[in-house]
């Protein structure tokens, strides 16, 4: 690394030469993300916010929460976002802000949960791969009868 004088340093400057960029966040955050996104007695884990999918990916998770709420919805839906380091925060942080008679599907989220969830595959993943579609509904409508 060389090391400039501040002489030079604000030479550059003025011309418009910068002798040093501000790095973003090069990957190493501690901490993922998660979304809940609640309706009814349904919780879907979503990686990002919903509005953040393209409305094709928005339209199917429509659907598939249609599919699993009362025909008397009241859509109510309440969107929360929390940071978690573990599966086993993951874990507490559920199950301290849900209770068990909710059904939770969660699309492409890769944790080992101590729950009972559906592991549906990315809402991105279904679309491209509409193969995906008919393993998600049997986990769905056996979830469901139960």
């Amino acid at each position: 690394m060389t090391i400039i004088s501040s002489k030079s340093q604000t030479i550059l400057l003025n011309i418009g030469i910068p002798t040093f960029i501000k790095r973003e966040n090069l990957g190493q955050k501690s901490s993922k993300s998660i979304i809940f996104h609640k309706r009814d007695k349904v919780l879907s884990l979503l990686l990002k916010p919903l509005e953040k999918y393209s409305k094709e990916e928005q339209s199917l998770f429509i659907s598939i929460m249609n599919t699993m709420s009362s025909r008397n919805s009241k859509n109510e839906e309440l969107s929360e976002s929390f940071d978690f380091k573990s599966d086993k925060q993951l874990n507490e942080i559920i199950q301290k802000k849900y209770n068990k008679s909710e059904i939770i599907i969660s699309f492409g989220l890769k944790a080992k949960l101590d729950i009972d969830v559906i592991q549906a595959p990315s809402l991105s993943s279904i679309i491209s791969n509409p193969n995906l579609k008919r393993p998600l509904w049997e986990k769905i409508k056996k979830t469901l009868t139960n």
